[in-house]
């Protein structure tokens, strides 16, 4: 029976592929500027660390070239910086490249190293880089804004507002902040590009000491683009090369699940949000902070998998509470929207629990079975739906979707789609969420559930 239901998968994907909405509607494939292998090595270094590392290949052989010494420096110095384990002591080390496109050549890099000790993350440490690739050169936040630029005191304005908005019941440091918002600081600046957004990085232990995370500051490009260079107004023009889709992961964290699944957003550059039961930060929190300063969004799926129309509105708002304490603690921002458990949103609006709601357009019941659905019948069943502005419903929970994640991305990515996050996506059209709402897509505007699965 198991290989009748594998040929009839297969037969699926293959009558589906031709009629999906991304094939009719195909724009730019992922451009070859764009292209990049991720390997990943392990080692065990001589005082017991165990290292993960990866080494890059890009379209620049120069930029691999930094990047990989970029690696093997991190790996060094913080395997160095640490004591040797005790025997039972559980520790990983991971030196990653993350990358993001935006344009038609340039690229962004981070390379972050992160230190887990006994699942209590210990160290993070980060770089970064934006290339031209097809030239190697090097891009700065001054080659994105003119020197006259008003970008500059939206910049100083936006990192100040983004460093105070984590941790609100600690106070930053008054004097590291004013120096992070000095203009030449501003100017050199950790930054990233992405599909609709330009994110600034700072390391939270600069002005929360202890705290051992990334703090984002998010600049969407309808709120900037006018303010940029012309070059850059043309490599950030995404909505003229791509169609636009958010994938999202529900029910997780789930260990090794959810970490290999990071790994194929890593690997294919693409960023997703996040839906986590939220009681389960406490085990997988190093996951869930592994999420956020990869530049992925995390919200919620409600504090327990309750769906909500079995339990009463008070029952809600105190789980609601509940959500915000955890993600407080651990992340140091409360999550902005949330999905209800199975789609039941209504009751979760009546109860007023201030979330905007997330549902989701297309979905590959890629949660079936002992192991999850079979990947191929997933990715048939996902490009069947999958449109301009969607939301794709994906579980970070079981073996297969991790194979069934990279099978999608990889195929959109061909069929002309960059990935957002849903913040991103709503952002692109100006659409702001709003709390006890629900929202399907973003496609022009449109949010309605119109078609979806």
């Amino acid at each position: 029976m198991k290989h009748i239901r594998r040929i009839i998968a297969l037969l699926m994907c293959l009558l589906l592929l031709p009629v999906t909405a991304g094939a009719q509607s195909r724009q730019l494939p992922l451009q070859d500027a764009h292209r990049v292998t991720l390997k990943q090595s392990a080692e065990q270094t001589m005082n017991g660390i165990s290292v993960y590392t990866w080494h890059i290949d890009t379209a620049q052989d120069k930029v691999s070239e930094e990047l990989n010494s970029l690696v093997a420096q991190y790996a060094a110095e913080v395997s160095a910086a640490h004591q040797k384990p005790r025997y039972k002591d559980d520790n990983r080390l991971d030196v990653a490249i993350r990358h993001s496109r935006t344009g038609l050549t340039w690229l962004s890099f981070m390379v972050q190293s992160r230190y887990v000790l006994n699942k209590a993350v210990q160290d993070v440490r980060f770089t970064t880089r934006t290339y031209d690739m097809s030239t190697g050169e090097p891009v700065l936040l001054t080659d994105i804004f003119p020197a006259d630029s008003e970008a500059w005191a939206l910049l100083e304005k936006a990192v100040r507002d983004g460093v105070n908005a984590y941790y609100p019941n600690l106070t930053a440091d008054a004097e590291a902040l004013e120096q992070a918002c000095r203009r030449e600081n501003i100017e050199q600046m950790d930054f990233t590009l992405h599909g609709m957004s330009l994110v600034l990085h700072l390391h939270a232990a600069d002005f929360y000491p202890g705290k051992e995370q990334l703090l984002e500051v998010t600049l969407f490009y309808p709120d900037i683009r006018m303010l940029m260079t012309e070059k850059a107004q043309t490599e950030t023009d995404n909505l003229t090369y791509y169609n636009t889709i958010a994938l999202t992961f529900d029910d997780g964290p789930n260990g090794w699940v959810t970490r290999e699944i990071l790994n194929v957003l890593l690997k294919t550059g693409e960023r997703a949000t996040f839906f986590p039961v939220s009681s389960r930060l406490h085990g997988h929190a190093q996951y869930a902070m592994r999420e956020h300063d990869e530049g992925h969004a995390v919200a919620t799926h409600n504090y327990q998998h309750v769906y909500a129309n079995e339990t009463s509105a008070e029952h809600l708002r105190s789980l609601a509470k509940q959500v915000d304490e955890v993600h407080l603690e651990l992340l140091g921002i409360k999550p902005k929207y949330a999905r209800a458990p199975g789609g039941i949103w209504g009751p979760m609006a009546r109860a007023g629990l201030g979330w905007p709601l997330i549902q989701w357009s297309a979905q590959g019941s890629d949660i079936r079975g002992d192991q999850g659905r079979e990947p191929s019948a997933v990715l048939a069943q996902i490009l069947y739906k999958a449109d301009d502005g969607g939301i794709l419903l994906m579980h970070d929970m079981k073996k297969n979707s991790i194979t069934s994640s990279e099978m999608i991305i990889e195929r959109l990515q061909q069929d002309g789609y960059i990935f957002l996050t849903i913040d991103e996506l709503f952002a692109k059209d100006g659409v702001e969420l709003q709390p006890d709402t629900p929202y399907w897509r973003c496609q022009n505007g449109v949010t309605s559930d119109k078609g979806a699965e």
